[in-house]
């Protein structure tokens, strides 16, 4: 069996379909059609169930994908070795993020990272749910996720977590800019736009509104945080978000954080996560002490155990 075949056949499982694998890959449906095709003629057995718009697996499909991700796992461990031997010269850093935490602070951490390790390379994702975040974390398709209140997945190890309440967000001249606090009650008077439902986000504030028996009705919802803060902006609106989504344009006095007195809301943070269990190569190493060690000036509640660290000895 050639990898590259396997590759193929790995890429078009995972994304659900040919068309999905050929974007994905940079070729055309036809050579993963093809690919797929002559593994089935080596193995003598089908692999997936034709005539489908959908990729489905055989049951030996299955089997062939299990061994084929093994084994990449296996070649990251090896890898991993040998970036170690290597002294970090090379190495690979995926991140997944979410979109609140695109800001000044995480590019000024980026550059002062690539500064040290140059021969790093480092790939971030920018996903707007938390719950993507943590499912790509969980699949091993990043190795770190930064997320806003990860789900109690027990597949996630949660390594530092930054206390960050939700606050009432508005632009500076907004009359409820001028509270030292508000409750949901409050609110109820002035136009919304908020987090999509599916954000964890709006799932605390939904926790809230029942507890303090409010519904409140947004204007506008959208899965990005970049329209949220321009609306915001414009003075008609304001939202609901954990400051560090925020933190340049409050430090920047365009935006007041008033916060909230809902006890729903005060428990939430940011969370730096991996996979319960897996094990690190170098150069995400790195990173992950460039995170927390980010985290932890902001009061973070840091917890390394069980964490392998095979990181030569830091210049």
């Amino acid at each position: 069996m050639q990898d590259l075949n396997l590759r193929y056949l790995y890429e078009a499982a995972k994304l659900g379909s040919m068309r999905a694998a050929a974007d994905s890959l940079g070729v055309a449906v036809s050579s993963v059609s093809r690919q797929i095709s002559q593994l089935e003629s080596e193995l003598g057995i089908g692999l997936i169930e034709h005539g489908r718009r959908n990729i489905k697996l055989t049951e030996t499909g299955v089997l062939l994908i299990e061994h084929f991700s093994e084994q990449l796992r296996l070649n990251e461990a090896f890898d991993a070795r040998l970036s170690d031997i290597k002294g970090l010269r090379t190495g690979r850093i995926h991140l997944a993020i979410g979109e609140g935490f695109i800001g000044q602070p995480l590019s000024n951490l980026l550059i002062r990272f690539n500064a040290k390790h140059p021969g790093l390379f480092i790939d971030v994702h920018m996903s707007a749910s938390s719950n993507e975040v943590v499912r790509l974390v969980a699949e091993d398709d990043v190795h770190l996720g930064l997320v806003f209140q990860s789900s109690e997945d027990p597949r996630i190890r949660v390594l530092a977590s930054v206390r960050q309440p939700l606050c009432a967000v508005m632009n500076a001249g907004h009359p409820l800019a001028a509270h030292k606090s508000l409750k949901l009650a409050d609110l109820k008077s002035h136009r919304l736009c908020l987090p999509e439902p599916s954000l964890r986000t709006r799932q605390l504030l939904r926790t809230a509104e029942s507890i303090e028996g409010v519904s409140l009705q947004p204007s506008v919802t959208s899965n990005s945080i970049t329209l949220l803060k321009s609306l915001v902006q414009s003075g008609e609106f304001f939202t609901l978000l954990p400051v560090l989504a925020v933190s340049k344009e409050v430090e920047n006095r365009q935006f007041a954080a008033v916060p909230i007195v809902s006890s729903a809301l005060q428990d939430a943070a940011v969370q730096l996560i991996c996979r319960l269990g897996r094990r690190l190569p170098p150069a995400p190493l790195r990173m992950l002490d460039a995170l927390t060690a980010y985290l932890e000036a902001s009061g973070a509640t840091i917890d390394l155990s069980g964490i392998v660290k095979e990181t030569p000895t830091k210049p």
